[in-house]
């Protein structure tokens, strides 16, 4: 038992007390059996425990999902990517999307950086744009190889068109963008607006 328990418990004994001693009509006698303004102390005093307890038994389960909630989250940023800066970043994911393409077999066309920006409040996207001609199964073994890889990446768009109708195989364009840490790109950070300025 926690010692804010024993203190409450404590104090409701001693209002227990007096609450007897007010029945009993020891000091004087009651101008009525109803209730007094003393039993009225006790409920609240009998609820405040109730909630103290309450809160109490709940601290350590909400300790418990913050703990498993930094869990995920560490793991999950050991998946980002391990480039200084935006630019090495962009290498590195022309890199990662090329090893993917080749252990499926998959010859990369042309390659295309985008813009690196900002996603939610602490890291940075870098997006690839990759042309390659493949079979359907093919394209479905690697966007599996993606979103299963060591990094952290994403598929943000697919386009797919025939490459001719009598071959069993398809012109794909994709975009792959992996993650930094926002502050690898400080640039991308939004300064906070100066106080005033001119009318």
């Amino acid at each position: 038992m926690q010692q804010r328990d024993k203190r409450a418990l404590l104090i409701l004994g001693g209002a227990l007390a007096l609450f007897a001693v007010l029945q009993l009509d020891i000091f004087a006698p009651s101008a009525s059996p109803s209730s007094s303004p003393s039993s009225d102390a006790i409920a609240v005093l009998e609820q405040r425990l109730e909630l103290a307890r309450d809160k109490a038994a709940r601290k350590p389960l909400t300790q418990a999902e913050l703990d498993a909630a930094r869990r995920s989250l560490d793991q999950m940023e050991q998946r980002l990517l391990t480039s200084e800066n935006p630019a090495l970043a962009q290498a590195e994911m022309r890199s990662l999307v090329g090893d993917l393409l080749s252990a499926e077999g998959v010859a990369l066309g042309s390659s295309q950086f985008g813009q690196v920006a900002a996603e939610q409040d602490s890291y940075a996207m870098v997006p690839l744009s990759v042309d390659f001609t493949c079979s359907i199964e093919q394209l479905v073994n690697l966007t599996a190889a993606i979103a299963n890889a060591p990094k952290l990446l994403t598929t943000r768009l697919i386009r797919v068109r025939p490459e001719k109708p009598d071959v069993k195989s398809i012109q794909v364009r994709m975009t792959v963008a992996g993650y930094l840490p926002l502050e690898r790109a400080p640039e991308l950070i939004k300064k906070p607006a100066a106080a005033g300025g001119s009318l």
